[in-house]
């Protein structure tokens, strides 16, 4: 389960990308409308940070920020870490765990493709769980018991 590839579980996504001049308030909507939790930063076509959901909450409402006036300059993680469809979940999920993340920009051939979450990787390690058990379910189907 934990030894699938990132690159087994996400698949094709439309990503959500901004520059970093973008307002808070312009993000967040977009997040709402795409029911997405993060949105990358790139500036000249280079990844430059993220902003998830948990950033709007704790660096723009916590801290009374006017999320209109607030840039996602100012309350992005910059230069943040990347994972390649090679990474295993196992991986993916202790990278997330040691830097106390749920989402890791997923980078193919030297170019951002997706963003994988921790919902994600539960998902594909509960579905295959599902499925292992199922199958030994199959095994003992009509043997007495």
């Amino acid at each position: 389960m934990l030894d699938m590839k990132v690159g087994d579980v996400v698949g094709h996504q439309s990503l959500v990308t901004f520059p970093s001049s973008t307002s808070v308030a312009k993000a967040a909507e977009t997040m709402a409308k795409r029911q997405v939790g993060a949105v990358l930063v790139f500036d000249g076509g280079a990844l430059g940070g993220i902003v998830t959901d948990r950033d709007l909450v704790e660096r723009v409402v916590a801290e009374g920020r006017n999320p209109a006036q607030t840039m996602l300059a100012d309350v992005m993680t910059p230069d943040p870490i990347v994972v390649t469809p090679s990474h295993t979940v196992a991986e993916t999920m202790r990278v997330m765990k040691d830097r106390r993340t749920r989402h890791l920009p997923l980078k193919r051939e030297n170019k951002i493709v997706g963003i994988v979450s921790v919902r994600d990787l539960l998902r594909a390690v509960v579905d295959e769980r599902t499925q292992q058990d199922a199958r030994y379910d199959d095994l003992w189907e009509g043997f007495p018991i």
